[in-house]
């Protein structure tokens, strides 16, 4: 699920297929972060893994939903999770 997200969230000209070595950490009460490496496609012949980091925050508590931010290598995007499944 990280791929579409990432895709959805990050404008690049870059495909991300595939998130593996997923670690996952409690950050603090509602905030969780999952780190590890997502394959990185720039067409079918020139594919490469990078740096994947996501936080995600509920934020529902105070009506603002489940923010995700998402970062693979240099790239970086965030949005609402509620509105992105929407």
């Amino acid at each position: 699920m990280f791929e579409a997200i990432a895709g959805n969230l990050i404008e690049s000209p870059l495909w991300f297929d595939g998130a593996v070595g997923l670690t996952s950490k409690i950050r603090k009460p509602r905030q969780i972060v999952f780190e590890g490496k997502m394959w990185v496609a720039k067409d079918a012949q020139k594919q490469w893994m990078e740096k994947f980091k996501a936080i995600v925050t509920d934020k529902q508590i105070t009506k603002q939903g489940i923010w995700i931010k998402i970062s693979e290598g240099e790239y970086i995007g965030k949005g609402d999770l509620l509105e992105f499944f929407n």
